[in-house]
C-alpha cells in the first residue's frame, strides 16, 4: 500500500500558460524529463512551442522572459501577449499576429518578422539588431530606444530608423530611410520623385497613375519633412545649420 505522505516524483510535470488578463489557463502540456529540470524561462518556451504546434490561441498570454530563441512561431496568434524580456533571438515569426503585444526589452535579434502584424505593439528597448521586417505592419508600434541596427527590409535594405507607414490609402505606403514602398513597388525616394506618368502606369495601370497623381506631393513632402531620402552628409549639414541658427 502506497504511503500518501510520500511525494510521487515519477509523475510528469504539467506546465500551464495563463492569460495575463484573467489568469485563465490557455494551454497546458507535460514537460519532458530533460526540460523539467531546467529554468522557468526554458520551461515556458517549451510550452509555448508545444502550444503553437497544437495551434493554440495564445492571445493575451503571460509569456514574460520566455526562452524562444530559434523557435518557429510562424502565423502564431500572440496578440496582446506579455513578452517582456523574452528571448526571441533568431525566432521565425513570419506572419505572426503580435498586435498590441508587450515586448519591452525583448531580444528579437535576427528574428524573421516578415509580414508580422505588430500594430500597437510595445517594443520600447527591444533588440531588433539584424531582424527581418519586410512588409511588417508597424502602425502605432512603440519603438522608443529599440535597437534597429542592421534590421532589414526587402532586398536587404538596412534600416536605421523605424519606417513611416500609412495604411488607409488605396495602396499601403512605407517610407524607409532612402526608399519608399507603395503596394509592392519599392524604389528609392529620389526615383519616385523622377518617375513620369508612363513609368507609374507600368506599375499597375490607371490605378497606380491616379494614386500617384493624387498623393505624390503629400508623400514626398512627408518624406522630406522627416529627413527621409537624404544622404548622411546632407543630413549632417542640415543639423549643423540648425545648430548655428539656434
Amino acid at each position: 500500500m502506497n504511503n500518501p505522505t510520500v511525494e510521487q516524483t515519477d509523475a510528469p510535470e504539467i506546465f500551464q500558460i495563463k492569460s495575463r488578463f484573467t489568469g485563465k489557463v490557455q494551454f497546458e502540456c507535460e514537460l519532458s524529463a530533460e526540460v523539467a529540470d531546467m529554468s522557468f524561462s526554458i520551461k515556458l518556451g517549451f510550452a509555448v512551442k508545444k502550444a503553437i504546434e497544437a495551434r493554440a490561441n495564445l492571445a493575451g498570454a503571460y509569456l514574460a522572459d520566455a526562452n524562444l530563441a530559434g523557435a518557429n512561431l510562424a502565423d502564431a496568434n500572440l496578440a496582446g501577449a506579455y513578452l517582456a524580456g523574452a528571448n526571441l533571438d533568431g525566432a521565425y515569426l513570419a506572419g505572426a499576429y503580435l498586435a498590441g503585444a508587450y515586448l519591452a526589452d525583448a531580444n528579437l535579434a535576427d528574428a524573421n518578422l516578415a509580414d508580422a502584424n505588430l500594430a500597437g505593439a510595445y517594443l520600447a528597448g527591444a533588440n531588433l539588431d539584424g531582424a527581418y521586417l519586410a512588409d511588417a505592419y508597424l502602425a502605432g508600434a512603440n519603438l522608443a530606444r529599440a535597437n534597429l541596427a542592421d534590421a532589414k527590409w526587402r532586398n536587404d535594405i538596412i534600416l536605421k530608423r523605424a519606417p513611416l507607414q500609412i495604411f488607409n490609402l488605396f495602396y499601403p505606403v512605407t517610407i524607409l530611410d532612402m526608399h519608399m514602398q507603395i503596394g509592392c513597388e519599392l524604389h528609392l525616394i529620389s526615383e519616385w520623385r523622377e518617375f513620369d506618368n508612363e513609368r507609374i502606369a507600368r506599375m499597375n495601370g490607371v490605378d497606380s497613375r491616379r494614386f500617384w497623381k493624387k498623393h505624390r506631393d503629400a508623400l514626398l513632402a512627408l518624406a522630406d519633412s522627416d529627413g527621409r531620402g537624404v544622404e548622411e552628409n546632407q543630413t549632417d549639414a542640415v543639423e549643423e545649420d540648425g545648430q548655428e541658427e539656434a
